[in-house]
């Protein structure tokens, strides 16, 4: 018999601390920078630059995001599995579509008609549309 997802009854259940927590990081270090034009753009040149981090070369040290960027793809990457941006491969090494995640196992995944050379191109647009949803989620446009 399939359970069905009730809405919880206490600050406990529906982990109201963390929540409070992750809000106030969230508009205390990362919104400031998204909210200032240049700042954004610097914000999504970063990603762009390297959006998925580069092999580790020797003598070098592992090239790492900023701070806020970090906190950022953290914060973009915990969203519900339902309706989740994912990179699913249509060509192998050639082709890159952005699905959609059913939200539970066993589930299909939808798949947009839009598609990218590289799966860098890929992640980043998927990257731009999870900032997107998430400056909505604060009341700002994009």
């Amino acid at each position: 018999m399939a359970r069905k997802h009730k809405d919880p009854k206490t600050a406990l259940q529906g982990n109201y601390g963390f929540a409070a927590v992750d809000d106030y990081d969230m508009r205390m270090y990362v919104l400031p920078t998204l909210l200032d034009p240049e700042g954004r753009a610097a914000i999504i040149a970063e990603h762009r630059a390297l959006p998925v981090y580069a092999a580790t070369q020797p003598g070098e040290p592992a090239p790492m995001y900023s701070d806020v960027l970090t906190k950022l793809i953290d914060k973009l990457r915990t969203v519900p599995m339902r309706g989740k941006h994912t990179i699913v491969e249509v060509k192998p090494w050639e082709e890159y579509a952005i699905g959609f995640l059913p939200g539970q196992r066993g589930g299909r995944v939808e798949i947009s008609a839009e598609t990218y050379p590289t799966r860098e191109d890929a992640e980043h647009a998927i990257f731009l549309k999870r900032l997107e949803v998430f400056l909505a989620g604060y009341g700002i446009e994009m």
